[in-house]
């Protein structure tokens, strides 16, 4: 007895240890919950929460249920059941918040169809602001309501007599007779179910995605019903909305009320970050007219909202009353000097400030100044030299703001030497001076900048937005930096974005109340003259997104180890405990394990058939670099200089894709625009002297202006996979099994001259995208599944090498894979899609299996 004593204490005492040790990671990733859609949703979209999963919770009559309790801000409508307990079926006991205002107490107890005389208040601060722990304990024998708010306790009459079993449902549902729509904006966390002093059940709802909640202790499944985990609010963007706006369109932020203003060409819109909530204001003065580079701003201290043109030195602003902005802007403008410009209200001397740009191949450092008079001035800043630049980050504060990276050049002249800059400089408005803070280092690739920082003295951090300058198919990353030294942080999911610089657009902002982030990307299509607007949002603190994963099984593992520490008396319990984890691993393990080898399966490809790629005489633009091969078969791509090589990149890319070749002018506008006739002319004939020199290794291939264009010429000897590519994609009518196979050998060699950054290369890069998934979907178009479906497999595998959520793909793959029976490699298809697409698109997949498969 002693010894079993002994061990007991040996293992509560290990317990204990391991608890106190996985406490403060407890409390460091403390961003976990499950969050309630209330009245903002639909009735069917609200969110529900059903401990027993369809069952009941039979402890007897003596039960006390714990939860955490928190209220989301800016909300229009907090009215609703926070929870109902029934007893058998027959008697609700009910936490509901009422809001009505001449109602003294808003949190209020009702037990069947009477209000009981338990009532009381949460202090704003702490509702909306913190996590409250409610306790509701229930004593049939004693008659006896007890209700626990933080330090305050509250009793009443129970007078439901005995009873059995238990339903406890949060929020949402639709049990028997109980069923309730009413739902206040709420998170709940660490619900817990007690019987007596003994810990029976509890789940810490620090799930990621899923309506299946386990409890940690027993393994008992609870539901939720339209979820909202906390946690992944936290690392994964949501998309707020998703306009199309006639004509060019800017975006202006205001924090006081937390909304993201879209300025169009004949309407505004305004969307309510924490509700997700749109309003259209249409324009009473006519159109505005918007010309590239102009920008919106809302100045807090005027309340105003206002269109920035520096090109025209003209501020309109917008009367909400009216419905009519006080200026127009001269329309079609000649172009602008200054996009990308960044832009901050200084509250020293009132005035608007705007710094850098970009436009007619010139990068800016310029600084204007435009006052509370109306007056626009140039401020001539001392202290470091700010290197001209666009696509920076600008964060302001009360002294001045911080400018951050961007693109640009020393001379400010985009031909010599433009690269990314890496500095971060403050501008003090009073001294009028220039600080470099630091420099840092990005690593390999390049990057640009959304338009704000957001900028936390506090913490003497900031936030902000970086992509891939070099990209169409782009993406935002958060990033958290230090305002004294280099370094940066990713954070959260990347956002997709579409960058062309002088059609693209993107800005972050900060709500304070809501604390949550706010992104807004704008998209102009020149064609159709339309403005596609994203706008998304984040809740704060933003969590990195590859630890989430692991953080939430360490969270489940941490929870396992304390109450192993709380529980280890029971020792034949702990032992029980133990031993029905370790089944469950190895049954997790088992499953992974087939769950791995059907992924294999499902993503092994066949042979590919093709003709012969000769490793001599060859030039590759597949692969990531320009590659050439000359007659022994010898690389002789380190012969080119970084200009030669990109001179012979547009001669021959123009010849095989345009057919005619590239004019001098064309070269000397690209290469020589700021040399004279003569020095331009003289430096183009010695570059391509020396282009041919090397191609002479080649054999008979030389660059030539016999048609008045210069092309390149090469006998048919010389393999160019990007014109053997151009011969399959270009010929419709000859496509068949093996062209594709062929077509797929020269794509995956690798991307088209993905590691060689050129501006003009990318609308080449574009088409060679677009042109591999046409030509996919044209055969396939022609090609019954049932005729061939190990190859429509591969098919769609190809396509997906281009476009990870090409919708067609994913129909072709799965219609193939059922016909041939793997239905299992069939859902598994649909359900990896359904994840990426709400990765990348922040929303869900609007077809569900069935739908596909029909």
């Amino acid at each position: 007895m002693w010894a079993l004593k002994s061990w007991a204490f040996v293992f509560c005492v290990i317990g204990c240890i391991l608890g106190s040790i996985v406490i403060f990671p407890l409390a460091v990733n403390a961003q976990y919950g499950l969050g309630f859609a209330g009245h903002e949703a639909v009735l069917d979209q609200r969110t529900g929460l059903d401990l027993s999963s369809g069952e009941q919770i039979c402890f007897g009559d003596d039960m006390e249920l714990s939860f955490e309790l928190s209220f989301m801000p800016n909300r229009t409508d907090y009215f609703g059941y926070v929870v109902r307990i029934i007893a058998d079926d027959k008697t609700n006991i009910d936490l509901i918040y009422d809001r009505l205002d001449n109602v003294e107490k808003h949190f209020r107890i009702v037990l069947g169809d009477k209000f009981s005389n338990i009532a009381f208040n949460i202090d704003s601060n702490k509702l909306f602001k913190e996590w409250v722990r409610i306790a509701i304990k229930l004593d049939a024998q004693s008659d006896l309501l007890t209700v626990t708010c933080g330090d305050s306790v509250y009793t009443g009459k129970l007078t439901i007599g005995t009873y059995r079993c238990l339903k406890v449902l949060f929020g949402y549902n639709d049990y028997k007779t109980f069923k309730t729509t009413d739902v206040p904006a709420m998170k709940i966390r660490n619900v817990q179910v007690w019987k007596g002093k003994r810990l029976a059940r509890h789940w810490p709802l620090d799930e990621e995605e899923g309506t299946e909640v386990t409890d940690v202790l027993e393994g008992m499944t609870a539901s939720a019903i339209n979820p909202q985990w906390i946690k992944r609010s936290h690392y994964e963007w949501g998309l707020l909305q998703d306009v199309r706006i006639g004509g060019r369109a800017s975006t202006a932020f205001d924090p006081q009320t937390e909304s993201v203003f879209v300025v169009g060409r004949d309407s505004l819109l305004r969307i309510h970050v924490p509700t997700g909530e749109r309003s259209v204001f249409k324009y009473q003065s006519g159109p505005l007219l918007l010309i590239n580079g102009s920008q919106s701003y809302f100045d807090t201290l005027t309340n105003q909202l206002l269109n920035i043109c520096i090109d025209q030195q003209t501020v309109s602003v917008f009367d909400f009353t009216s419905l009519s902005w006080s200026k127009n802007f001269t329309y079609p403008g000649e172009g602008t000097s200054y996009l990308h410009f960044n832009k901050f209200h200084s509250p020293i001397d009132s005035s608007l400030y705007f710094i850098g740009g970009y436009g007619h191949f010139l990068f800016k450092n310029e600084i204007h100044r435009y006052g509370s008079n109306g007056q626009w001035d140039l401020v001539t800043a001392g202290g470091d030299p700010l290197i001209p630049r666009y696509l920076a980050a600008l964060g302001s504060t009360p002294n001045g703001a911080y400018i951050l990276g961007g693109y640009g050049s020393v001379s400010g002249q985009q031909m010599l030497n433009p690269r990314h800059i890496y500095d971060l400089i403050f501008f003090d408005v009073k001294d009028k001076k220039l600080s470099k803070v630091y420099e840092f280092d990005p690593g390999e690739e390049g990057i640009a900048w959304a338009n704000s920082l957001i900028i936390d003295e506090k913490s003497n951090q900031f936030y902000g937005l970086v992509f891939p300058k070099n990209r169409y198919h782009s993406s935002l990353q958060l990033v958290a930096g230090s305002l004294t030294k280099p370094g940066l942080t990713e954070l959260a999911a990347p956002i997709p974005y579409f960058f062309y610089d002088i059609q693209s657009f993107a800005d972050l902002f900060y709500c304070p109340g809501s604390k949550r982030f706010a992104t807004a990307t704008l998209y102009y299509n020149e064609q159709n003259e339309i403005t596609t607007a994203k706008i998304y949002a984040l809740s704060s603190p933003p969590l990195p997104y590859d630890a989430t994963h692991e953080s939430q099984g360490e969270t489940r593992k941490a929870w396992h180890l304390l109450y192993l520490g709380l529980g280890a008396a029971a020792l034949i319990g702990i032992f029980a405990f133990l031993r029905k984890r370790n089944l469950k691993k190895k049954h997790m393990v088992s499953a992974s394990s087939r769950s791995a080898a059907g992924q294999k399966e499902d993503r092994t490809r066949h042979p590919i058939v093709l003709e012969q790629q000769p490793d001599k005489r060859s030039i590759f633009l597949f692969g990531g670099d320009l590659q050439l091969f000359d007659l022994e078969g010898a690389d002789m791509t380190r012969s080119f200089t970084p200009l030669i090589k990109e001179i012979f990149l547009v001669i021959l890319l123009h010849t095989l894709r345009r057919g005619r070749g590239i004019s001098s002018e064309k070269l000397t506008e690209q290469f020589w625009f700021d040399k004279s006739a003569e020095s331009a002319r003289n430096n183009r004939s010695v570059n391509i002297a020396k282009i041919n020199t090397i191609l002479e290794r080649l054999g008979s291939a030389k660059v030539s202006k016999e048609t008045g264009y210069w092309k390149f010429q090469a006998d048919n000897d010389i393999y160019i996979d990007y014109e053997n590519y151009l011969s399959i994609v270009t010929n419709k009518d000859m496509l068949d099994k093996e062209r594709i196979q062929e077509l797929s050998a020269i794509v995956q060699r690798g991307g088209f001259l993905s590691e060689t950054d050129y501006e003009w290369l990318d609308s080449f890069k574009a088409e060679v995208s677009i042109q591999v998934i046409n030509t996919y979907m044209r055969f396939a178009e022609n090609v019954q599944v049932a005729e061939d479906p190990e190859f429509m497999v591969e098919l769609a595998n190809y396509i997906f090498d281009f476009d990870p959520v090409h919708e067609e793909a994913m129909t072709i793959k799965c219609k193939a894979l059922a016909h041939m029976g793997n239905h299992s490699l069939a859902t598994q298809t649909f359900e990896n899609f359904c994840n990426e697409y709400r990765q990348i698109y922040g929303e869900k997949f609007g077809k569900d299996y069935r739908m596909i498969l029909s």
